[in-house]
């Protein structure tokens, strides 16, 4: 049986961690037999959370582990439940243990978003993708937001001015500083234009955000989009899970492609959901709110490659970076963040990240 580090083998050899397994299971109602039953660990990802698939050959289930304490496993059961009863495409959760470090899940498979893009041969198929995934991104947005209360996590809780400051107040400390080694001058001026972009996107109506809505997150089961990852969502701005996913750093998605991917969405709002827009003020948000993700993005990037020792993240560097520096050539008046990314750019391609 494969294992993804020693970590993970730990982990299986201790009966404890077994018994567990074996006692959701049966809480779920499920019967396996020990003794034909897999235990595979999954890909990890960015968080310290680890997956398991339980399989005994005929039926699939996918075990969550949260192995630090520090990691709220309530939230996510908090905002899955609310999304299953809303009729949203999560995975079901069977049953999870006592101290809510273990969940059992639904299987969604192995067809990630990510995946299927890589291997689509042409781009209709690309289109196609993304138009199923937008058509259940609205639904997600507008189907819930007048009952957001109704999930104790999401209750009170608001993606707002000082979350935006906080992302970028990352972005310069984890990229421009400690990856890239830059000595920020005058920080005072970029403090102002941060304030800026937080001030402006402050203002936009509120709604259901997902928060990391990008290609990994996202999953086909049985040709449906099924979306993970979702427990720090939050009320957002409609523009921030729509431009990570069309300005998405893991793949790369062609200008013209994502503009007609971004008129089919608003298309989408106004005939399926009602709503009345400014289209160009829409626009010119989702650009704002792409500075603001893909900032967000890189301090990620940044510190789960040098701090987490997650080398595999540095490679999406350069396109998130691409995506920055062409937003940024629509708004003049981040002339100092401009001419930081600019020297970022140049530090980034010398090293061959």
């Amino acid at each position: 049986m494969p294992f993804a580090d020693q970590g993970l083998r730990y982990m299986l050899d201790k009966p404890a961690f077994l018994k567990n397994v074996f006692q959701l299971l049966t809480t779920a109602g499920v019967r396996i037999s020990p003794h034909a039953t897999q235990i595979i660990p999954l890909t990890e990802g960015g968080s310290d959370r680890k997956f398991f698939r339980i399989t005994d050959g005929s039926v699939s289930f996918v075990i969550m582990v949260c192995v630090t304490r520090r990691y709220d496993i309530e939230s996510y059961l908090a905002v899955g439940r609310f999304l299953l009863e809303h009729g949203i495409g999560v995975p079901f959760i069977y049953a999870h243990d006592d101290n809510k470090q273990m969940v059992l899940l639904e299987d969604l498979g192995d067809h990630s978003m990510l995946g299927l893009l890589q291997e689509a041969q042409d781009p209709a198929t690309i289109q196609a993708y993304y138009q199923q995934v937008l058509v259940c991104l609205a639904e997600m947005q507008i189907k819930t937001r007048n009952k957001l209360d109704d999930c104790s996590y999401l209750r009170g809780r608001c993606f707002g001015y000082e979350a935006f400051r906080w992302e970028t107040d990352y972005f310069a400390e984890c990229f421009l500083k400690k990856f890239c080694g830059l000595v920020i001058d005058n920080d005072e001026e970029l403090d102002r234009e941060f304030h800026m972009l937080a001030a402006s996107l402050d203002g936009e109506p509120r709604y259901f955000m997902h928060r990391d809505f990008q290609s990994q997150n996202i999953y086909f089961k049985q040709g449906r989009p099924r979306f993970i990852d979702f427990q720090t969502a939050t009320r957002g701005l409609l523009q921030y899970d729509t431009v990570s996913l069309l300005k998405d750093a893991y793949f790369s998605l062609a200008e013209d492609a994502r503009i007609e991917l971004l008129e089919f969405y608003l298309n989408l709002l106004a005939s399926d959901h009602g709503m009345v827009l400014n289209r160009e003020r829409f626009i010119r948000t989702f650009h704002l709110t792409g500075l603001q993700r893909n900032m967000q993005a890189l301090g990620a990037f940044a510190y789960l490659s040098q701090d987490k020792g997650k080398k595999q993240f540095a490679a999406h560097i350069p396109n998130a970076l691409c995506y920055l520096k062409d937003a940024l050539a629509q708004f003049p008046e981040f002339a100092l963040l401009g001419e930081l990314v600019a020297e970022a750019e140049m530090i980034c391609t010398s090293r061959k990240v």
